[in-house]
């Protein structure tokens, strides 16, 4: 009878679990009216790094996506690390965070996602096998924690 009474404790523990794993997030789905994927320049992502804090700008990833905000953050890491973060003017409290490293020789990599913690979505930068880079729909839910003090 004891061994019983583990199993269903067991069970009802992992039901438990599960159910909080699966619980959807209810906020709304900022990016709904974009492709779930956007080939994009790291022309685009190089002219964002060369804006200076305080700065307006405008990055055009696609003919119908475009990102426009202030830079409030664009800082100098080591020799080959550099990070602008950009807060929308349009879509509220949604971040671009950008990231481009400086590998050997000539290559360099970008990393970054556009997110914000009022959105179900956002996006985040993909390269592919071929070296070209995308914005990939991702669902936001999965990366930002709800803090609930």
């Amino acid at each position: 009878m004891k061994s019983l009474n583990k199993v269903a404790l067991a069970l009802l523990f992992c039901l438990t679990a599960t159910a909080g794993f699966t619980q959807h997030s209810s906020k709304p789905a900022l990016f709904g009216n974009y492709p779930p994927i956007i080939n994009c320049s790291a022309f685009e992502f190089n002219n964002a790094l060369a804006a200076a804090e305080g700065q307006h700008v405008v990055l055009f990833f696609s003919d119908n996506f475009k990102f426009s905000g202030t830079v409030i953050s664009n800082v100098v890491k080591y020799s080959n690390l550099q990070s602008i973060t950009i807060k929308s003017d349009q879509m509220e409290n949604t971040i671009f965070h950008l990231s481009r490293q400086q590998l050997d020789g000539d290559n360099v990599s970008f990393v970054g996602r556009i997110i914000s913690p009022n959105a179900n979505d956002g996006y985040e930068i993909k390269k592919d096998t071929a070296g070209n880079y995308k914005l990939e729909k991702i669902e936001a839910s999965k990366i930002l924690q709800e803090c609930n003090l």
